[in-house]
């Protein structure tokens, strides 16, 4: 099969390599005749026209027989042995073992080898020799065979039309001679095929198993779930693989030459280039402007690109987005610190509520019992107001540690907010500077869920963004559904959120309000966490605040059927 295939790629380069030989042939010849002229040779001329056209219409028959068939042995038979008989005539219309075309046979020799096992290149070469012996016996049978063709004259016929009739021994030695050369140019020429076929399916193997190897490279980067970029020594980007693109947000042929800093600005600067020092490499976090998503942090590792023999070439990037696992791993640590802090609040409360009890009952009394002056009453009344404060205070304190339970009913999230809207729109911090934006879709968002519970959450985060935008701005309200899980979104044009404001935004005690008493939003994560739900906030200073709540349509059925604790939830998450 793998012998048969070469015939097939070699078959079409010997037919157009024997149009070229014709055309070489015919062109030679006629034009020597054309310079030097001769009577004699006007019938030669007008023999080899003949045997010249017939050689090209087999040789159209072999092009287009190429092309219909796939007995590509058989092909290369025909042409090899009808090639021997054109030539034989060739040689014999223009001067026998005068001619200037026995070359042609060793044409025919090498081409064979080409096609042919090296068996059957020895055979062309046997018949050739045969062909051009018979030739030369039947064109100079008086010089051979004397008596031959005394007993019988019409052999005359046959003979060569030369003047120049070797002798007997001249005759031996072209024939001894062209025998060897016969065999020998069969002999090399078999072997250097061979061996270009040994080397060429050698070679095949070896690109074969190289376009394996790159295919299972480019496959395994292509399939790589980091982003992997590489560069060259200048720093200009030469690839980007496709989860690398995904993460950075861009395209390759938009990156293809652009310098690394305009992706990690500064980061090819602390990149060693010597082989010695890539164990010191350690990956480095650093903030990526996304250009569709938010800021994202990625976790960005390098090391020099290095060729073997050459040395180091360039530079290759590996790069995870780590924005999630920052996220998730701060929500832990709120987890965490909530349920602590709710714990402590939850003593605290129960130990300070009954001595203030105490204390407001002893005061009232005293002001029932007593009859005091201006500055006494005054003083009376402010401890009783703070005693109040103290208590509204402390019940929150109770109302963020209890156990949160949950009856869950299909409510439409769309009538939650308008609902809660409503209200926010007769707030005393509501006016004419205030604008509210609602997207909603126009069918009802139905969802499982504690109706009273969502109202509150999104009352809380509604007032506060009153609070936030004491001079006016928009309030942003909008509802999306993804699958099986409903995203509510609500934003504000306020003040915003602080760095370290933000890193502590669900925790209890951390309002940003003065008369606030910093459980608002810690009651808003707890009521999130029981639904089986997420939230998270995008803020700036100066530019606002947005908060986006992911709900599911229908939390876990262990929770429906337990209607369990938030606590519970929460500290089995």
């Amino acid at each position: 099969m793998i012998f048969t295939d070469e015939i097939k790629d070699w078959l079409p380069w010997v037919i157009k390599i024997r149009f070229v030989i014709i055309i070489f042939v015919f062109a030679i010849d006629y034009s020597i005749r054309q310079l030097a002229p001769n009577p004699a040779n006007a019938t030669s001329i007008r023999y080899l026209g003949m045997a010249v056209i017939l050689w090209l219409i087999l040789g159209l028959f072999f092009l287009m027989y190429n092309q219909i068939s796939h007995d590509y042995l058989l092909q290369a038979y025909l042409q090899i042995y009808i090639d021997i008989v054109i030539i034989t005539a060739i040689l014999h219309v223009t001067g026998d073992l005068e001619s200037n075309y026995f070359s042609l046979y060793l044409l025919a020799i090498i081409m064979a080898s080409i096609l042919l096992p090296r068996g059957r290149a020895f055979l062309v070469a046997a018949v050739s020799f045969v062909c051009m012996g018979a030739m030369i016996e039947l064109a100079y049978l008086p010089t051979i065979y004397p008596e031959l063709v005394e007993k019988y004259p019409a052999l005359q016929s046959l003979t060569t039309t030369s003047t120049l009739a070797p002798d007997l021994k001249t005759l031996q030695v072209k024939i001894s001679a062209s025998l060897f050369g016969f065999f020998a140019v069969a002999y090399l020429s078999s072997y250097l095929a061979e061996s270009l076929r040994k080397a060429g399916r050698e070679l095949r193997d070896k690109s074969g198993q190289v376009a394996n190897l790159q295919a299972k490279n480019e496959n395994i980067i292509q399939s790589m779930r980091e982003g992997l970029l590489s560069t060259d020594l200048n720093g200009a980007i030469t690839e980007l693989n496709p989860a690398g693109a995904e993460i950075l947000g861009q395209r390759m042929d938009e990156l293809r030459g652009s310098h690394i800093d305009a992706i990690f600005p500064g980061l090819a600067d602390d990149i060693p280039s010597t082989p010695e020092r890539v164990s010191l490499l350690a990956r480095q976090e650093i903030a990526y402007i996304h250009p569709e998503r938010d800021n994202r942090i990625l976790g960005v590792s390098s090391s020099p690109l290095q060729v073997p023999a050459v040395g180091v070439v360039g530079h290759v990037y590996s790069f995870q987005d780590l924005t999630e696992e920052k996220r998730r791993d701060a929500e832990y640590r709120t987890k965490d610190r909530m349920a602590t802090l709710g714990r402590m609040a939850a003593g605290i409360a129960h130990e300070i509520r009954n001595p203030l009890a105490s204390i407001a009952g002893s005061v009232k009394l005293l002001q029932s019992i007593s009859e005091l002056d201006d500055d006494q009453s005054k003083l009376i009344t402010i401890v009783s107001r703070e005693s109040e404060r103290l208590n509204k205070l402390v019940s929150d304190f109770l109302l963020y540690s209890r156990d949160l339970r949950f009856e869950f009913q299909s409510v439409d999230v769309v009538t939650l907010l308008t609902e809660t809207l409503l209200l926010l729109e007769h707030h005393p911090l509501f006016g004419p500077q205030i604008q509210i934006e609602r997207k909603f879709p126009r069918r009802p968002v139905t969802i499982l869920a504690d109706a009273d519970k969502l109202r509150q959450v999104f009352w809380n985060i509604c007032d506060n963004s009153l609070k936030a935008m004491p001079s006016g701005g928009t309030l942003t309200v909008q509802v999306e559904e993804a699958g099986n899980r409903v995203r509510v979104t609500l934003g504000d044009t306020g003040v915003g959120f602080t760095g370290v404001q933000m890193e502590k935004v669900f925790e209890p005690f951390q309002s940003g309000f003065s008369e606030g008493t910093g459980l608002g939003l810690a009651l808003v994560y707890q009521v999130v966490q029981g639904h089986q739900g997420s939230i998270k906030v995008d803020s700036q200073p100066g530019k606002g605040a947005r908060f986006l709540i992911d709900l599911p349509r229908e939390p876990l059925p262990s929770l429906l059927a337990k209607a369990g604790t938030a606590h519970a939830l929460r500290d089995s998450r």
